[in-house]
């Protein structure tokens, strides 16, 4: 399995098929005729984010697990497995035996927690815990280039030469300064942000004039001129359009499929 555990969903990719879900965890108390409480992850969270009674936990802050929410993260492990399991029926019944985990450049600290975590939670008999970023080039069928992935709380931008990863960043300018100008969970709604077009265009073009420059300045010391774009983010309104014309020089490719990108190819160094 493939996995991308991000700030605002979580994506897997198996030879059983793909999932993806939201990063939310939510308890909700009942009332006085209520049997206590419930807690849920992933889709079923979202569905009671604005019911009564529910407190809602996001666990991956900036693309790497809060320290205060550990258990919470274990949750959205535990709930990957599960979801593919669904997908693929009796055959994914035997579990998952090799998992690759992406993180944000600058959370390479939590690579061997991640990996332990990991591990405890599905019983696989490996991890690798990788810049998430390897994903979109191996998807891509590349070995160099500058890979820029638009997140909802970091976008991610690694040089990669000959599949190794030499420098990188995660950048603040991510999907969230777009939709949070419209709600606290706007990004979990397509339709929402489609309705607003012309607020998220008016902060794509911020956050553009914001993040070219950051792309610029990690790319122009290497030689390979190649900018592979993916994340969610670039299918936002205005994105793409705001940002492609301002990285000059470069050759500029946008996966075929921006949000699985990462998880598609940490799934496709596994197998």
């Amino acid at each position: 399995m493939g996995l991308d555990i991000g700030t605002g969903f979580v994506k897997c990719v198996s030879n059983y098929g793909s999932t993806r879900f939201p990063s939310l965890y939510v308890r909700r108390t009942h009332g006085n005729w209520g049997g206590g409480s419930v807690e849920a992850v992933g889709d079923k969270a979202a569905r009671m984010l604005r019911t009564p009674g529910a407190a809602t936990i996001r666990p991956i802050k900036n693309g790497r697990p809060d320290p205060r929410y550990v258990k919470h993260t274990e949750s959205l492990v535990a709930e990957a497995v599960e979801s593919l399991k669904k997908v693929g029926g009796r055959g994914a019944e035997g579990g998952v035996s090799k998992i690759a985990v992406g993180l944000p450049y600058e959370a390479s600290d939590f690579r061997e927690s991640m990996a332990r975590m990991v591990k405890k939670v599905t019983g696989a008999d490996e991890c690798t815990v990788l810049a998430q970023a390897v994903g979109t080039l191996v998807d891509m069928g590349l070995e160099s280039g500058v890979v820029v992935s638009i997140g909802q709380g970091t976008t991610e931008i690694v040089v990669i030469e000959d599949n190794e990863v030499i420098d990188g960043e995660s950048s603040s300018w991510a999907s969230e300064f777009i939709t949070s100008k419209i709600d606290k969970f706007a990004y979990l709604r397509p339709d929402e942000l489609s309705k607003h077009k012309d607020s998220c265009k008016k902060h794509a073009k911020s956050m553009a004039e914001g993040l070219a420059p950051e792309v610029l300045d990690k790319s122009t010391s290497y030689s390979d001129r190649m900018v592979v774009i993916s994340g969610g983010g670039i299918l936002i309104p205005g994105v793409r359009e705001e940002l492609v014309p301002r990285l000059k020089g470069f050759q500029v490719r946008v996966s075929d499929n921006p949000v699985m990108s990462n998880a598609a190819g940490l799934y496709k160094l596994v197998e």
